[in-house]
């Protein structure tokens, strides 16, 4: 996808509820504060992209003082670490975040390809805080190679070059470099495959995921893969909206299928790498093919 741009209930032990399958939990307060959540996201995203940018940072800067205030107040009376509501919604704060960030980071001093890191660093500085802050232990939020359905994460990171092709044919990216030769493709295709692969699978499908199914049960997957495409909303394609917002569930399920986000991680950097350095460059994939419809 184009850059964005652990506990269960009660149980205060991030490995306990890593072990456990968590049951589906969607009754209405749940679904009022999903609802709550994703709207004041998208509220912001679209003010941000379609109106006035400033108004949007503004919003997205409410929205991470409140969500930071209201993560003290949902564990009712218990601190930060004990609530899966106030852990939810003490790691949400990296969404609001995240805009910020990349909002306010100056453009014009970094190189395009290192500004992905330049934007991507502060972010995942605040994530690792959270993880520590948590006590979350860093395989509960997939950070291992794990052996269970190795096949699967296979072929999801190689799936990550079908991405590519389809997500530049709707976007049509400018390519991130002036050839494609090995010297000019190789710090780049890093840069992407850690800034864009590892630390956005690393926040959303690693942190936001597993706090999420600690609140919402199984269903938490779904909820981050909704954050995670209103966070592409910047694209101002509703095509590319529900292509994220597609590839987003297959990897949240992945990630539950396989407890591993290395998969997700190197195919996600996989598409990125192929959207942004390699298809731009070779015309034969380039041109838009004759069975593949026009993307509006």
């Amino acid at each position: 996808m184009a850059q964005t741009d652990l506990t269960g209930g009660g149980l205060r032990g991030a490995g306990r509820s890593a072990s456990a399958s968590p049951a589906l939990r969607l009754d209405r307060p749940r679904l009022a504060f999903a609802a709550a959540t994703l709207a004041a996201f998208a509220t912001a995203e679209v003010i941000t992209v379609f109106t006035n940018p400033i108004t949007g940072i503004a919003l997205h800067g409410v929205t991470l003082l409140v969500l930071l205030a209201a993560s003290g107040l949902g564990g009712r009376g218990e601190s930060v670490a004990d609530g899966p509501l106030s852990r939810l919604l003490y790691s949400l704060a990296l969404v609001p975040l995240i805009r910020i960030v990349s909002l306010t980071m100056p453009l014009g001093r970094f190189d395009q390809t290192y500004w992905f890191l330049a934007a991507g660093l502060p972010v995942f500085i605040a994530g690792a805080v959270i993880v520590g802050t948590l006590g979350i232990r860093p395989k509960d939020i997939g950070l291992r190679l794990s052996r269970r359905a190795l096949h699967l994460q296979l072929l999801v990171a190689v799936f990550g070059l079908a991405l590519g092709f389809t997500e530049y044919h709707i976007l049509r990216p400018d390519a991130l470099i002036d050839d494609l030769t090995f010297r000019q493709m190789v710090v780049p295709a890093l840069v992407i495959m850690f800034a864009t692969g590892f630390l956005e699978e690393f926040i959303f499908r690693g942190i936001l995921q597993r706090l999420a199914e600690g609140f919402f049960g199984r269903s938490g997957f779904l909820y981050v893969s909704l954050i995670f495409a209103i966070l592409h909303i910047g694209y101002r394609s509703a095509t590319d909206f529900v292509f994220v917002f597609a590839i987003a569930l297959l990897y949240g399920w992945v990630v539950r299928r396989t407890g591993s986000i290395i998969g997700v991680s190197v195919s996600h950097g996989i598409t990125n790498i192929t959207l942004f350095l390699l298809i731009p460059f070779i015309p034969v994939l380039a041109a838009q093919p004759g069975w593949l419809p026009p993307f509006k």
